[in-house]
């Protein structure tokens, strides 16, 4: 059976946002706000986290895995920055597994992790993020940037071009690009930790006209399994 919960009020959520929340941390996911993440459940303690979230809010909170292979109790493994993200799909398959899909609420700190039940919870603060004096121009540049890269993969598969919303928030736009054209988990992790808008929008830009650049030098496009736009 599947379900979606698409009609929410973000601003609701993140007042009355819970101080403990179930923790899902994964080896090289980073989880914007205002991006969706697919995540296919198996492991038995995760299928009850998505219960117990089902039943009480529908929050997840995602955060960095520096190293899978430490032990599951070593907290200092596991990034202090995280994304809640409230579950928008969830669908159970006949093999009993879950499909859920979470959309990224808001960035948060970790300040303690929690070992009480089968699963991780987090203690968290939401994190306070310093707006743009003036958006403008740092938008523009970025519109103008994806249109760039969106004519010179004019004659390729669709797949390959940008897709944004012109008129989102100068956060919302570096939120979600820095999910699609950032490659290095590291560098995807610095973008969530920057709480200045400005500073990660001037970032993104050096990332576009990098890879433009880089994109132009080409004779073709690679093909589909390219680290070039994946």
């Amino acid at each position: 059976m599947k379900t979606l919960y698409v009609d929410f009020d973000e601003e609701k959520i993140v007042a009355n946002l819970d101080e403990v929340v179930p923790l899902f941390p994964l080896d090289n996911v980073v989880f914007f706000p205002n991006t969706v993440l697919p995540l296919h459940i198996f492991e038995e303690r995760y299928k009850q986290m998505i219960e117990d979230s089902t039943n009480s809010n529908n929050l997840i909170c995602m955060s960095l895995m520096y190293d899978s292979s430490k032990g599951s109790q070593d907290s200092s493994n596991i990034a202090k920055i995280g994304c809640v993200g409230r579950i928008i799909s969830n669908e159970e398959t006949d093999e009993g597994r879950k499909n859920i899909i979470l959309y990224g609420i808001t960035r948060i700190k970790i300040d303690e992790i929690i070992y009480t039940k089968p699963y991780r919870q987090a203690k968290i603060n939401i994190v306070s993020q310093t707006k743009s004096t003036d958006s403008s121009p740092l938008s523009k540049r970025i519109t103008d940037l994806t249109s760039e890269w969106n004519l010179l993969l004019e004659d390729y598969n669709e797949n390959y071009k940008i897709k944004i919303d012109p008129e989102a928030s100068l956060s919302k736009l570096t939120d979600s690009l820095s999910s699609i054209v950032v490659t290095s988990t590291n560098e995807r992790q610095w973008f969530l930790e920057e709480t200045d808008e400005a500073k990660r929008a001037l970032k993104l830009i050096e990332t576009l006209e990098s890879r433009i650049d880089y994109l132009m030098g080409k004779i073709e496009l690679p093909d589909k399994d390219s680290e070039l736009i994946n």
